[in-house]
């Protein structure tokens, strides 16, 4: 086999590719990680906003404001898989392991090079097809993997989102009866005056 060969070229073409395509999806898993700081941000100050659980708002806030939390320890076990899928990549070996081998293989065939080289080619034609397929495997994985956090971050933000709602509402309900009773003081002051 030689290098020229049409299925050499289409095996390595296929192997380059997806080692592009695994450092693509490598490159997407900054985002993510952003994404999970930035949401237990979110939800750590949402909990020091917590309403009772005496009031209807406390109730609801809680639903919603767990809820939020497990989609994104969800979200965040999706990432984790999306990550510990890189130990599982096919490289081809060093060049110096390769140079290596393909000298014992000249010694093997009793010097014959063009034997040789022609068994060296097949191995790396089978570097090649094992690379691509087990790194296209792990890809299809590491991608499905990040649309499930993606998915599961969406769901998370909009819980987050519905759990501001009774937050708000009960801060709101709060700061209206410290302000009515001061109104009522101040304006019995001033009548007092009269």
């Amino acid at each position: 086999m030689k290098s020229d060969d049409e299925e050499y070229k289409l095996y390595e073409k296929i192997y380059l590719a997806e080692a592009d395509r695994k450092e693509k999806l490598l490159a997407r898993l900054n985002l993510p990680l952003a994404m999970i700081v930035a949401l237990l941000s979110y939800l750590s100050y949402l909990l020091s906003k917590a309403p009772s659980v005496d009031s209807t708002e406390g109730v609801f806030f809680w639903i919603t404001y767990l809820m939020a939390g497990v989609y994104l320890l969800v979200a965040a076990a999706h990432f984790s898989k999306a990550w510990r899928v890189r130990k599982d990549d096919l490289v081809i070996p060093t060049a110096e392991d390769l140079e290596g081998h393909r000298k014992i293989l000249i010694k093997y065939f009793d010097g014959d090079i063009s034997k040789a080289n022609g068994q060296f080619m097949q191995i790396m034609m089978d570097y090649y097809i094992m690379g691509a397929t087990r790194n296209a495997k792990n890809n299809d994985s590491r991608s499905t993997q990040l649309d499930q956090f993606s998915k599961y971050v969406i769901y998370s933000v909009i819980a987050s989102i519905i759990a501001f709602v009774p937050v708000y509402s009960a801060t709101h309900n709060k700061e209206n009866c410290d302000v009515r009773p001061k109104a009522a003081t101040a304006t019995a002051t001033t009548d007092a005056q009269c």
